[in-house]
């Protein structure tokens, strides 16, 4: 027991690193090490919720293991990467009993020793009034009858499961030292009823024994009859380009809209954690114009690691992109900043026949988690809605000339059109929802934080998705207009 192996060796020899005379892992928690090494630094590498690439993986070893139930469990995996930096990530042992042990410590509250020291805290919910039927004590009950767990299906930075259909649980794969901010946000929305978001249920904090502390999971309420916005109407905009049927209907724009106004109201209420409204100050524009001119930066870097010929057209537009991100500095639009969503798209409502309900609080994934949890201008999520009606018709109109022999300028004209109908009405939802119907952004400031935006994209698409990269890519050719022709 004195010797630490890696987990692409034997798997039942794998121990936890730094261990000191303790028991193996798989004595406490057994699968542990299989678990960890049947995904090993490849399947962590070709993840979409690591981030990373094969070559900066040096090797993976576990840092702690927690038992839920008589055959689940939760491992927590430190990938060593190239330069000295290291990745903290999830491991779920692949059983029931691992989601309704996760399930249990949300409801009941408790902790869940680790074998190397580490804690699971449970931090029971307070279950909002958005859709709510039942007292807090009906959740304690459902937990003892958990029994049907299934995978939400989509392309996912986490892992989620749907329990009995009653509630959805969120498991975080790559951790980031500090709280949560999803978790943190939504358990402060958990006593507004004019919020659009689930009930919240719980979550599940991590201690290490090396003081790291961070969110692990949450679980909320389950929406059913929910669309998927983004699908809905990437599949509706195809169907209208190749078969002629009726044009997808901007009305679902306006009602996202609503309850985005409607959720900004409700995050403008809350005083924590330094969420409390300001007006921007010169030092915050600064800000804003020197990340978005980091962000071309990183934003070239990342393109050309993946496609070299976006990268160029990209660099080649650059002062066209410096022209309006000078926006940050020129604008006199004061809007108060204020505790935002952070990473708004399609993906993040699920519009249902009766109201639309608004998820995923985690922040941008690209940003420091301590810049996720500060305020802001509620601008980046109208922006981030408006940048992802423009890919959402790219993505419809991708997916018709897939399936077709569909071309020409007559196209995408068309497409043209309804995004200016789509933001307009997402626009008009908006301002109804803040309670000022005369509400209009200010368009220097829109336009930097929309090149802003996708700049961001681009990041996320190579870093992530880069089969994505064409959305980023005709969005900033319709943001630049014929500027970017004529440099590109």
């Amino acid at each position: 027991m004195s010797s630490t192996t890696e987990p692409g060796d034997d798997p039942a020899d794998v121990e936890p690193s730094g261990a000191r005379s303790q028991p193996l892992v798989r004595e406490a928690v057994p699968g542990a090490a299989a678990a960890v090494a049947a995904l090993g630094i490849d399947g962590i590498a070709n993840a979409r919720w690591s981030g990373l690439a094969r070559a900066q993986i040096e090797r993976i070893s576990i840092v702690d293991a927690f038992p839920l139930g008589a055959s689940g469990g939760l491992v927590v995996v430190e990938a060593a990467l190239a330069g000295g930096a290291r990745a903290l990530f999830t491991v779920p042992i692949d059983d029931t009993a691992t989601w309704t042990g996760l399930h249990e410590l949300m409801i009941d509250g408790g902790q869940v020793a680790g074998t190397q020291g580490g804690h699971l805290i449970g931090q029971p919910g307070r279950p909002g009034a958005w859709g709510h039927t039942g007292p807090t004590e009906s959740l304690v009950v459902a937990a003892a009858s958990t029994s049907q767990v299934r995978p939400v299906p989509g392309d996912q930075s986490h892992t989620s499961v749907i329990l009995d259909e009653d509630s959805v649980l969120k498991l975080y794969r790559r951790l980031t030292a500090g709280r949560n901010p999803e978790a943190e946000t939504l358990r402060a929305m958990a006593n507004r009823p004019e919020a659009p978001v689930p009930d919240w249920h719980g979550s599940v904090e991590l201690r290490l024994v090396d003081g790291t502390i961070t969110s692990v999971a949450i679980e909320q309420g389950f929406i059913p009859d929910a669309l998927d916005a983004f699908e809905w109407l990437a599949e509706g905009l195809a169907a209208w380009l190749t078969d002629g049927v009726e044009m997808t209907s901007t009305e679902m724009l306006g009602e996202i809209g609503l309850a985005t106004g409607r959720l900004h109201r409700s995050l403008a209420g809350l005083t924590d954690r330094d969420q409390a409204p300001r007006p921007p100050t010169l030092e915050d524009r600064a800000e804003w114009q020197a990340t978005g001119a980091s962000a071309l930066d990183a934003a070239i870097a990342a393109v050309g690691a993946v496609d070299q010929r976006e990268a160029i057209r990209l660099e080649r537009a650059r002062s066209s992109i410096f022209g309006r991100l000078d926006g940050f500095r020129t604008s006199a639009d004061s809007t108060m900043l204020q505790a935002i969503h952070g990473d708004f798209h399609l993906g993040q409502v699920l519009p249902t026949p009766d109201h639309v309900v608004i998820i995923d609080f985690e922040g941008d994934p690209t940003r420091d988690p301590a810049d996720r949890r500060s305020v802001s201008s509620p601008l980046r999520d109208v922006v981030g809605m408006l940048r992802s009606i423009d890919h959402v018709a790219r993505s419809g109109l991708r997916r018709a000339r897939l399936g077709s022999d569909l071309s020409g300028r007559t196209a995408i004209e068309a497409l043209e059109a309804w995004i200016r109908s789509a933001q307009t009405a997402f626009i008009r939802g908006y301002a109804n929802g803040l309670g000022d119907p005369e509400w209009l952004p200010d368009p220097e400031l829109l336009a930097a934080f929309e090149v802003e935006k996708e700049l961001a994209e681009f990041i996320y698409a190579a870093t992530f998705l880069p089969a994505w990269l064409y959305a980023p890519m005709g969005g900033i050719r319709a943001l630049l207009g014929d500027e970017f022709e004529t440099q590109t």
